[in-house]
């Protein structure tokens, strides 16, 4: 940059400063989006591929140098002066570990995760998410707030909720986030054309003048702002220039800014056409309905309305210079014309939500926390989440026997392709209390629906393994049957392996079967003098099934490496039937566990003879004002009588008496509500009952992978307390506020049990002269003081084992921890 350039745009940056100093201007908003960036994955590789390329050049330099030291006559480029794994390695590093460093910065985790296949939903919206580079521990709010700017960009319902609330956000359904193509160079020349340069001006032109910028570089003053703008805009649409160019022409500033660099966040909208001098109607949009027939029938994609030139891309700056009209029908609403400076028009409202809040219906009648709840547990259905899920090897995978598409439906779902993966199963929902199984959001099941396959999915689980090479040594290890010669042999059933070392196909599976026979050669196998050691050739390194899990070998797979070492997969599966404790919702973030399932002869059901298939608690509605599930059972109940699908879509005309009414026409009550009979007695039930369709999700959280109870088991090495985690067998944690709770009691006897009888109880001898710990053999009644020498009085004492290895360190840093007994 010249000199006289750089002078100008330092003096820019002084008089912004001032400007905000003065209170004449705000300060600019860090959490403005227009303000920010996004990385993808495009720029990420880039500089991770520049700092790895620089640490290779780096490194050969030295190489090289080295070699013209010790007055080399030729400097060949190979693998001694030049290491060529440096690229390689580093990236397949990043990319395996999400560790992302560049040029001795901080390390950024996260960066690569592993897609998330639990639901086609989950895997759509994992693609959608963006992660905001702020400490999830600071309790600044404003960063985590929803912002003006995120509108038609940010979903605002789909955020985790926690720690990461606000901060982890996904993209709206038709954000597009521009990718940097470069035309800045083209743009600068136009510029040259209808500005003066900043080199060729005297400063008194400044004043007034509209200062133009691109991607932040000030290139001049412009002859005619208007001329340049339109000129730009005209190019943009006829696709001259790159579409995702933006153009912002501050009038208040006197600068046109125009930005072609990539992370930025733009969204498609339509494009209006300008309101005539004459014309007092209302303005049109550039779209026609030819367009859309001509679309419809050529199958034309998105691109073309780009290219016809009826949508443009815009993005948040732009978009805050611009008049965008929220629906058609405001432009076209000939008595209430509330401008004719309408730009833009937006293609339709519900576009702001993201993947997972669109397959929300009727969201705009909910609570906002409880469209948040079902973004979070739409990734948590289980349904079919590829098509060709048995051909994949998933480590866990659950997928739904008889997944049904939604009888109510959103516009968004036919291009989420929700109705072909769908993730739930139209259940008969009746809102009453039942016998008290369904207090605090559980719901009572109906037994016979469950037999008939309701909910029933299947759950695999993949188990992988290779044959290693041993370090530093030429030995392998391999496949097969462990032998008597083999030791270390696992605490599981052998029985079910085959020759080769592996489970076959069809095999049943209880807890802990082994199911990859492994073993590796000792190095000194037969040199041991022990006799004893010397029998044993290998030793075992075999994968055995969970403890907790049953199941059928589904399928083994047996491949290379590229190294060309054997690898195998083995994947298990298991029939999940729905069971009391097993996590259900509906899709307006209503969860609930099965209280009880009962027969269908115990069910109520209605005049009609419906059973309903699950019977919620009325007590979940009132305070959570789930309206959304209410207008969605009042469709779906219309539309088992037309054979229709429902449209739910947001922000529409569709309201509770439309489709009251057309219930009423069916011959049913205008609010669902029916008489039912009691299955127990066969009594009718007075209160009129809310009955009828909602689309329900079996969520993947079981009561088969939860429950845990031990009662003795294994115990850590070094505290010999018991293991934590069910994974380990280990116990359950009596904790700080359970101990609180027994002392508030006095409860003293219980409480000694569980703290230390139950637990690390130990026995030892403490010396009655020093109080140190002494010698003990209790076989031959000797004892010993190895402090002072006395070996008569000594006393045996009991205490944590945890205390007696405390005392043991502190005597390590020569503090004497004396106990002396009364």
């Amino acid at each position: 940059m010249a000199a006289n350039r750089k002078a100008y745009f330092v003096g820019y940056m002084v008089h912004k400063l001032l400007s905000v100093a003065l209170l004449r201007r705000p300060c600019d908003d860090r959490d403005h989006y227009g303000n920010k960036r996004i990385d993808l994955s495009g720029p990420l590789l880039t500089s991770l591929f520049r700092h790895l390329f620089r640490a290779m050049a780096k490194d050969m330099r030295g190489r090289l140098q080295k070699e013209m030291d010790n007055q080399a006559t030729s400097l060949p480029i190979n693998n001694q002066t030049m290491n060529a794994d440096t690229i390689s390695k580093g990236m397949k590093y990043a990319i395996a570990t999400g560790n992302w460093q560049v040029n001795r910065g901080p390390v950024r985790p996260g960066v690569s995760q592993v897609l998330n296949r639990l639901t086609y939903a989950s895997a759509l919206s994992h693609l959608r998410r963006l992660n905001s580079p702020i400490g999830r521990e600071g309790k600044l709010a404003k960063p985590r707030q929803l912002h003006n700017t995120h509108w038609g960009v940010l979903c605002p319902a789909e955020t985790p909720e926690g720690q990461a609330c606000g901060l982890t956000k996904n993209l709206a359904l038709m954000t597009h986030v521009s990718i940097g193509l470069s035309d800045s160079a083209r743009i600068s020349e136009l510029i040259e054309e209808h500005a003066d340069n900043l080199e060729e001006i005297r400063t008194s032109q400044l004043k007034g003048a509209t200062k133009v910028f691109v991607d932040g570089n000030w290139l001049g003053i412009a002859r005619d702002a208007n001329e340049l703008l339109d000129l730009l805009v005209s190019l943009r649409r006829d696709l001259k220039i790159s579409p995702e160019t933006s153009i912002i022409r501050k009038i208040d500033d006197a600068e046109l800014c125009i930005w072609t660099d990539p992370g930025r966040c733009c969204r498609p909208l339509f494009i209006v056409q300008p309101a005539s001098e004459n014309d007092e109607g209302p303005q049109r949009l550039a779209i026609r309905k030819s367009h859309v027939k001509k679309n419809d029938e050529e199958l034309l994609v998105f691109n073309s309305l780009l290219e016809q030139g009826v949508i443009e891309y815009l993005d948040i700056e732009e978009e805050e210079v611009s008049l965008v009209a929220i629906s058609h029908d405001r432009l076209a609403d000939k008595e209430n014309i509330y401008s004719r400076e309408y730009t833009h028009c937006e293609i339709h409202p519900s576009l702001i939500l993201g993947v997972c809040a669109s397959i929300i219906p009727f969201p705009d009648h909910n609570q906002s926390p409880r469209n948040t709840y079902q973004s979070a547990m739409g990734k948590q259905a289980m349904g079919i989440y590829t098509t060709n899920f048995q051909q994949r090897m998933d480590t866990l995978a659950h997928v739904l026997y008889y997944p049904q598409k939604p009888l109510v439906t959103t516009k968004a779902m036919q291009h989420l392709h929700f109705r072909q993966l769908p993730s739930g199963q139209n259940a008969v929902v009746a809102i009453m209390t039942y016998t008290g199984y369904n207090q605090e959001d559980s719901v009572i099941m109906n037994q016979g629906a469950i037999d008939r396959g309701l909910f029933r999915s299947v759950f695999y689980r993949t188990y992988c393994e290779k044959e290693e090479r041993i370090p530093n040594s030429q030995l392998t290890q391999k496949f097969e049957r462990p032998g008597s010669d083999t030791k270390g042999m696992r605490d599981g059933t052998y029985e079910k392996l085959e020759e080769d070392g592996l489970v076959a196909p069809g095999t049943d599976i209880k807890g802990k079967t082994v199911l990859i026979g492994k073993t590796a050669p000792l190095a000194d196998a037969g040199d041991s003098v022990n006799t004893a050691q010397a029998q044993y050739q290998k030793i075992d390194h075999s994968i055995l099934s969970r403890s907790t899990e049953t199941g059928y070998v589904d399928s083994v797979m047996v491949s290379t490496t590229p190294e060309n070492t054997r690898f195998v997969k083995v994947r298990i599966r298991a029939v999940r039937i729905p069971q009391i404790g097993d996590k259900f919702s509906s899709r307006h973030g209503q969860k609930g566990t099965c209280g009880m399932a009962y027969r269908q002869e115990d069910m109520p059901w209605t005049v009609e003879g419906v059973v309903p298939d699950i019977i919620v608690n009325p007590h979940a509605i009132p305070s959570r004002m789930t309206i959304g599930q209410l207008i969605e059972c009042l469709l779906g109940k219309v539309l088992c009588q037309t054979g229709d699908e429902g449209d739910s879509t947001p922000f529409t005309d569709v309201t509770v008496d439309n489709v009251a009414e057309l219930l009423h026409n069916h011959g049913y009550q205008k609010h669902a509500n029916e008489v039912l009979y009691n299955g127990h007695t066969g009594r009718r039930i007075n209160a009129m009952i809310f009955i009828g369709p909602t689309y329900y999700q079996r969520l993947k959280h079981m009561v088969d992978d939860k429950i845990h109870a031990r009662a003795r088991g294994p115990v850590q090495i070094l505290t010999r307390q018991p293991m934590e985690g069910r994974a380990r067998d280990g116990g359950l944690r009596f904790g700080e506020m359970e101990r609180d709770c027994m002392i508030a009691h006095g409860a003293a006897h219980f409480l000694k049990e569980r703290l230390f009888e139950q637990s690390d109880r130990y026995r030892t001898h403490v010396c009655d002269h020093c109080g140190m710990i002494a010698v003990a053999n209790l076989s031959e009644n000797t004892f010993s003081c190895q402090v002072c020498g006395n070996g008569s009085h000594v006393s045996q004492i009991e205490l944590p084992y945890a205390c007696k290895l405390l005392f043991q360190e502190l005597m390590s840093m020569a503090v004497a921890p004396r106990m002396f007994v009364s």
